[in-house]
This record gives C-alpha cells, structure tokens and sequence, in this order.
C-alpha cells in the first residue's frame, strides 16, 4: 500500500533545504524553511519519542494511525523560543470528542484520553493536545469568525464570513496542509485524501450549541459536530517544541 511508504516528491517539486537542524547524515530533526506564499512556517521532521533520531523526508511516514518514528509536522507559530506545531496527520482516525454528548473542556473531555494514548511515550515538553478553533482561524487571517455556529468558514474561502469555496482540485488550497490526509479531501484542494477519516477535532465550543465542538474538516472548512460523532473525526497533535532543539 503507498499510503505506509514514507511520502514521495511530486514531480518538480522544490528540493527541500534544511535550515537548522540535521541533515540526511546527522541526528535529531530535520527543520525546512517555508517556501515563497507557504501559509505555513515551515515544516519539521521529527520523531516525537526519540529527539536525536535521524529524521527527515525520506524516512517520515504520514500515514494515518502512525503514532511513532519520524513524522512530519507543520509550524503555524514560530514567535517567541518555541515552535508550535500540528502533525500531517492523524493519529487516531475517528474517536469521540465527548460521549456524554454535551461539550466539555479539552482538559475534562474524552477525546483528551485518546490523545494522551496516541502520545505515549512522546519526549516530555511537547504537550501534545488538540489545536483550537482560534488558532485554525489566526492561521487563516480570518477575522468573522467569533465561536458561534453561524461563523463557520473555509480556510480559504471567498466572500461574506469566507463561506464561498475557493479551490476544488487537487493541490489547489494554500491551506492543503491542514487538511491533508482526510477523505475525498482532493475535491476541495488538499494534496493527498485518505479515505479513513472526514477530519479532525479542534478544542473549541461551538458558543450557541453546548453539544457540538469544533472540527477541521475534509472539505476544507473549520465547521461544528456533535460532540458524541464517533465515526468520523479523529485526533491530529499539536506539539510545543523549544528552538533550542534545533541547533
């Protein structure tokens, strides 16, 4: 199966350029630098259990359920002495925010405990959680949304609160890394679909309805489920990770 082989350039990609970090020689993670009009701030090779592992982009895996070795993870906040980071994947494929089918906070959830699974063994400091609806929006510049299920929007989306679908091919979304590896995710712009999963969960309430939460979806928006949904959103980690690790 090509999904389990450690993900393959296209065809007349820029080469990647490590900037810090290891190269295909040395130990510990590798750090690319974001391209011109990347909406990312750069991409990170890692292995989360083991920091001096060699780990770059031939021996990174992003298959979903893929929990361990070296994994890609997207930078989306460089400022201060740390990195934060959302994996390229998930790590559960579908799991349950909150069976009791009314909202509770990340810390309190269900979801928390499948996250705290999904990273056992992960190095200490990373803090791995959920990424939240807030942060999906700075990523994006989007300044309608306000938590309440009327703002829902695309992540790159036109018009009126950015509610009108802006790519709807292949690779055409500038913000395909965020919902890459989700099903049909091809039809609305993402790079690679998998047809195991429709998304993800943020940690955000939605405001006017305390039994759903937030999720990325496959096709491309931020938009709000039932917070007992079990089959079809899963977990993608969040990490911290001190600059200094990248020397």
């Amino acid at each position: 199966d090509s999904k389990n082989q450690p993900e393959a350039k296209k065809s007349g990609e820029v080469k990647e350029k490590p900037v810090g970090g290891s190269s295909s020689t040395q130990s510990g993670p590798t750090k690319v630098a974001a391209q011109s009009g990347e909406t990312h701030k750069g991409i990170l090779y890692m292995d989360p259990t083991n920091l001096s592992a060699t780990c770059n982009a031939s021996n990174s895996v992003s298959t979903t359920g893929t929990k361990t070795g070296c994994m890609k993870f997207y930078i989306f906040d460089d400022s201060g002495d740390s990195y934060k980071m959302i994996l390229d994947h998930n790590t559960t494929a579908n799991g349950t925010y909150e069976t009791s089918g009314t909202y509770k906070e990340y810390a309190q959830a269900e979801i928390k405990t499948t996250v705290d699974s999904d990273t056992t063994g992960w190095a200490s400091g990373l803090n791995p959680r959920l990424i939240t609806a807030n942060e999906v929006t700075s990523i994006t510049n989007t300044t309608t949304f306000n938590g309440s299920s009327s703002t829902w929007f695309y992540l790159d989306g036109t018009g009126d609160k950015k509610q009108k679908q802006a790519s709807s091919s292949q690779g055409a979304s500038q913000y395909a890394w965020l919902f890459d590896y989700t099903n049909r995710c091809t039809s609305y712009g993402c790079n690679t679909a998998d047809s195991s999963t429709n998304g993800y969960w943020t940690s955000s309430a939605v405001s006017d309805y305390p039994q759903f939460a937030w999720s990325v979806d496959y096709n491309g928006y931020l938009f709000y489920h039932p917070v007992e949904d079990s089959s079809r959103f899963g977990v993608r980690p969040v990490v911290t990770l001190s600059k200094s690790v990248i020397k």
